[in-house]
This record gives structure tokens, sequence and C-alpha cells, in this order.
């Protein structure tokens, strides 16, 4: 009995010395492993691989009716271009400029009655009341005259910018009430390059900084320039969000290259005293 608990006390120990070290061997596999696999290559990913980005028109709105009525001419459809002040929708405003003229007449005989009152007033025939009453009737005649202009100039929708038409949500003869929207555009000109980078990038990237856009629908490189960047950095991710400009030539818009929604690859050189682990991606 006494030699059957020696010799179990001996295959214990055994296997104790057996399973320390293989936990050695096995952290130092692993270490040899994480040194494999993080060589200073990796680490100095270059930052000309790129990263993704996306194409935002750098003016665009969404073009609503401001009075109720109906749709007489849409001349643009989607795609089409205009130029500022070209007339995107215009209304039937037969009722609007009726109501003008009325207005109009009426201040016109508010003035007359105004004027006669202060020439009787000369003469000491009228009541300082009297000429003060006709005054105030011009003003209110004058007030509603310019109201009825005011809905008379909505009647015809004009191009703030120069641009295309994106997209048009009403058709003509259709009868739309106030705050309608009517279609939506952009100028295509210009666009913003919107892309998120490692926040580590700060320490070189500013307003001003070239970058490189490969956008993947037109299959053609671009150059951009860094306009301004985020005020807030991701603190999980470490990133943050940088904007650029792209000028879009004349020839590309004759051509109808760049869109909005594009997406594609930025990429940013960094500066040569820059050091490999800072210009690394996240």
């Amino acid at each position: 009995m006494v030699v059957l608990c020696r010799m179990l006390v001996g295959m214990v120990g055994s296997l104790a010395l057996v399973g320390v070290a293989g936990t050695q061997a096995f952290a130092a596999a692993s270490a040899s492993a994480t040194v494999q696999t993080t060589p200073s290559a990796a680490l100095a990913a270059p930052a000309s691989e790129g990263v993704r980005a996306q194409l935002v028109a750098i003016r665009q709105a969404v073009v609503a009716s401001e009075l109720a009525g109906k749709v007489s001419a849409l001349p643009l459809r989607e795609g089409q271009r205009f130029r500022q002040g070209d007339t995107l929708v215009s209304f039937d405003c037969t009722l609007h400029k009726a109501r003008q003229d009325r207005a109009t007449q009426a201040e016109l005989a508010a003035r007359k009655k105004m004027e006669v009152a202060e020439q009787l007033d000369k003469l000491a025939s009228i009541s300082k009341a009297d000429v003060e009453q006709a005054r105030a009737a011009v003003a209110v005649a004058q007030a509603e005259s310019g109201v009825e202009r005011a809905m008379s100039r909505r009647c015809v929708v004009s191009a703030p910018f120069s641009g295309r038409v994106g997209e048009t949500y009403v058709r003509a003869a259709e009868h739309v009430a106030e705050g309608k929207e009517l279609m939506s555009i952009y100028d295509d000109s210009a666009f913003e390059v919107q892309t998120i980078v490692p926040s580590r990038w700060l320490q070189w990237l500013k307003p001003g900084y070239p970058m490189q856009v490969g956008v993947e629908e037109t299959g053609q490189t671009y150059t951009a320039t860094v306009i301004r960047i985020a005020g807030t950095v991701d603190p999980v991710s470490q990133s943050v969000k940088v904007i650029g400009r792209l000028v879009n030539e004349r020839g590309s818009r004759d051509n109808g290259a760049l869109l909005p929604g594009m997406s594609g690859v930025v990429r940013i050189s960094p500066p040569a005293a820059v050091s490999p682990r800072s210009a690394s991606k996240p």
C-alpha cells in the first residue's frame, strides 16, 4: 500500500511539471506569433491605401410651394440643368393677379382722398382728424397692395443658384397645397467629400491639405482639398470626420460625370516627417 501511494504522488508531480512546461511553451509560442503578426510594416500601413468617402452636393435644396394653387408649368425634369434665376415652377395665379389689381386701385383711390383732404386742410375746411384718417387709409391700402404683390411673386419659383434638378415631385396641371415639396435641386459645380479618418492624423492633417478621390462610379481619380474638420472625435473608434472640396470641372459637368451620393476611396499621403505609426490606419 505504501508503495502504491508513492507511485501516485510521483505521477501527480510529473503531470504538474508537464502542465507548467506546456503553459510556458504556449506563452512563448503566443508571444512569437504576436511578434510575427505585428511587424513594423503592418503598423506602418500607408495612408495611401485610402479610406471610404461619399460625395455630397455643396449646395442643395428642396423647393416647396409658397401658396396653394394649380401648377401651370414645370419646364424642367430630372437631370436637366438650369441657371440662377431660371423658372423652375410656375402657378396659375389669375386670382392673385386680380387681387393685386384691386389692391393697387384701392391704394390709388386712397391717395386721391388724402390729396383732397390735404388741400382742404390748407383751406381750413376739414378737421385734423379727417386728414389723419385719410393718411391712415393710404397706409393700410399700401400695405394690402404690398401683400398682394408678394403673393403674385410667389406664382413663379426661380432658381436660387445654378445647378441640376435631382427629382420632381409634382406634374403640370396638378393642384398643390402650400408647403408642398415640388422638386429637389443641387449645385454640381463643386462637391463635398465626406470621410472618416484616424484621429491621430490631426497631428498633420489641416484645412488646405490635398487628397486624391477615386470615385467608383466613374472609375476616375479627382483632386480635392480639405476644407474643414469636425469639431469632435469619436472616442470609441478614435476617428474624426473630414470634409473636402472637389471642384467639378465644366467639361465633367457637361458630361454629367459626378452626382451626389457617389462613393469611392480617399487617399491622403502624410508628410514625410510623420512617423509610420502616426500615418497608420485605425
